[in-house]
């Protein structure tokens, strides 16, 4: 399982970073309805008072949806009888395909696939682009990447915005009544703003990226991450969790990415590099990309010294099917580097 900011480049890679609407879904809201063409799996959900509501959005061509689906679903057996969780499939038609009959073959080919690990309720858009759930959540919370979720207290209003990966401390205070939404609005005016900027700063690094001009690039990341602030450092840990998934997302043979992507194939080791570099090598993820990078380079030797120490710098939670995986690959490098 691979954890991505919200502002990740892999979301960019494939058109899901876009001019940001007027952001008229705040924290503290009143929740739109639940508006979908479909329920595809689970039992049909409705933001009932009195009870938590996840609703979560993701799209079948994005890596990082994948990876985050397992631990919701550890989060709704957990809250099973304080949460219902509603994951709703948004923006399908940026994977290319946009006839609604193979979407949705697309979309129950991806649930099978996932099997036990995507088991909560499961819902489609209303619309392939511009549906309901798309617009009057998404666009009007400001919310321009996915995975993204959001958290519906017991009021039915909007309590937390943000990424599946990081709603865990949320999700607990806010089913045990113990929220402060209004500090936590405060806060998210605060991490919009950086947010915006962050935006700016990932078309211009993407721009130059897919114009090959990787030089260029690293000289745009340098200048925007030195520094010894706290808003740099910040700044370092975002733009390392960028470079990491466009190196993720150029390196893997799975994922399908516009042709003018294709360069930056080339380049997939470098940049990897960079966010290792950018994260002091202390982030386990990061460091398992460089190794997937170097395997499919064919130097299999530094792959297995790196993968290595992507296990050694797993958190000590991390879930087991992450520690699964990163081993997994880890014995394959090892296969092939003999």
């Amino acid at each position: 399982m691979r954890t991505f900011a919200i502002i990740a480049a892999t979301a960019a890679l494939t058109s899901t970073i876009s001019t940001a609407a007027k952001a008229d879904l705040k924290v503290g809201d009143p929740a739109p309805p639940l508006s979908v063409s479909k329920w595809v799996k689970g039992t049909p959900n409705k933001l009932t008072p009195g009870k938590v509501h996840v609703v979560e959005f993701w799209a079948t061509w994005c890596g990082p949806c994948k990876a985050t689906i397992p631990h919701i679903t550890e989060l709704s057996k957990k809250y099973k009888t304080k949460a219902d969780f509603s994951g709703i499939s948004i923006w399908e038609g940026n994977g290319g395909d946009t006839n609604p009959v193979a979407i949705e073959k697309k979309v129950n080919a991806f649930i099978k696939e996932m099997g036990a690990k995507m088991d909560y309720s499961i819902a489609m858009d209303d619309k392939i682009t511009g549906g309901t759930m798309a617009t009057k959540w998404m666009a009007a919370a400001g919310e321009n990447g996915i995975p993204s979720a959001f958290i519906i207290d017991q009021k039915g209003k909007v309590a937390w915005i943000g990424h599946p990966m990081e709603m865990d401390g949320p999700l607990e205070k806010i089913c045990a009544g113990k929220w402060d939404a209004a500090t936590y609005a405060k806060e998210a005016n605060v991490r919009k703003a950086a947010e915006k900027k962050m935006q700016a700063f990932a078309m211009k690094l993407q721009n130059l990226l897919i114009g090959g001009k990787l030089e260029e690039a690293m000289a745009l990341v340098d200048a925007e991450t030195s520094g010894d602030t706290e808003e740099a450092k910040a700044m370092r840990g975002q733009v390392a969790m960028m470079l990491n998934s466009i190196a993720w997302a150029v390196t893997d043979p799975k994922q399908k990415l516009p042709p003018q992507f294709d360069a930056l194939k080339k380049s997939n080791v470098e940049l990897a590099r960079k966010a290792v570099a950018l994260s002091n090598g202390e982030d386990g993820q990061i460091l398992d990309t460089l190794a997937f990078a170097l395997a499919q380079s064919g130097n299999y030797k530094e792959a297995v010294e790196i993968q290595e120490k992507a296990i050694s710098k797993l958190p000590a939670g991390a879930p087991a099917e992450m520690k699964k995986e990163l081993q997994t690959r880890l014995e394959e490098y090892k296969a092939k580097a003999k």
